[in-house]
């Protein structure tokens, strides 16, 4: 007697797997805005995207189901409105103010569990920064692999204003990106950060006016869904693991990785199109 099998799928076949998909988007929208590239915007504009227990859930869902659509090679998060994000919804924190301590780090622990599926998406992630940028909408920057930042946009810790700190990765990513004198001031002080600093301090990777800024990202977007996407996930990999490890294990690490690739079908296919002097047609595999 056969077993039924064990993995569900949704209508089009794809894994459902452990996050909790809602029947409906009502924090956040995601569209395919052009060939290879999703965009995924926080939507909740009159809370400048504060994010709270339904939008961690909906980008979980969002995130998941990109991972699993071979036809999207980039994504992009933004927000709705005049701004990127707030952060964490402050009028949720009644609840987790009043959780003992072991309960509070399990319930934040999605909050966390949430970034981490943005930095270990095996697509580049962009985010496209149009306005603010405080508290956790840092942390959801920070975890993307580029920022595209409009000229008028802000980057800030707010954190410590309601007597606490950043603690869903501002410390942990941002010290090795930003260094550990320019993190203290933010986390400390509280000042914001614009986007000409940012963009010398490492933080933002492009700086484009308010009327060009999605166009400019989309452009950037482009060059990453043209590169052999395999690869791609490879190096967001080993340059993440790698700058937390020592240089011989980096060397290990980097070693294993082109292992994967080298067998690949794409590692095929760009060595016969560079011979053949034509553009490759990568397929993921």
């Amino acid at each position: 007697m056969s077993e039924e099998p064990t993995v569900r799928l949704d209508t089009d076949g794809k894994p459902i797997g452990f996050i909790d998909h809602p029947d409906d988007y009502r924090t956040v929208t995601y569209e395919v805005i052009e060939h290879g590239i999703g965009l995924l915007t926080l939507n909740r504009p009159g809370k400048l995207n504060a994010f709270d227990e339904r939008m961690i859930r909906e980008l979980r869902s969002v995130i998941w189901n990109v991972n699993f659509d071979e036809k999207i090679r980039v994504l992009i998060i933004t927000g709705a409105g005049r701004g990127f994000c707030s952060g964490r919804d402050i009028l949720g924190l009644d609840y987790e103010n009043n959780l003992p301590s072991p309960q509070y780090r399990a319930y934040v622990r999605a909050n966390h569990e949430m970034l981490d599926d943005i930095e270990n998406m095996e697509k580049p992630v962009i985010s496209m920064i149009n306005g603010i940028c405080a508290g956790g909408g840092v942390e959801i920057a920070i975890a993307s692999d580029f920022r595209t930042v409009s000229e008028d946009a802000e980057f800030v810790l707010t954190e410590n204003n309601i007597g606490v700190i950043p603690a869903s990765g501002a410390a942990s990513r941002m010290i090795q990106m930003i260094g550990i004198g320019r993190l203290k001031e933010m986390m400390m002080t509280t000042m914001p950060v614009d986007a000409a600093t940012a963009e010398q301090w490492g933080l933002a990777n492009r700086v484009f006016s308010p009327d060009d800024l999605l166009q400019g990202t989309l452009a950037f977007a482009r060059i990453l869904a043209e590169r052999a996407p395999l690869a791609l996930g490879m190096a967001k990999h080993v340059i993440n693991t790698c700058q937390n490890t020592d240089t011989e294990t980096g060397r290990l690490i980097e070693r294993l990785g082109q292992s994967v690739l080298i067998q690949s079908e794409d590692s095929r296919e760009g060595n016969a199109a560079f011979r053949e002097k034509r553009k490759p047609d990568w397929k993921g595999r």
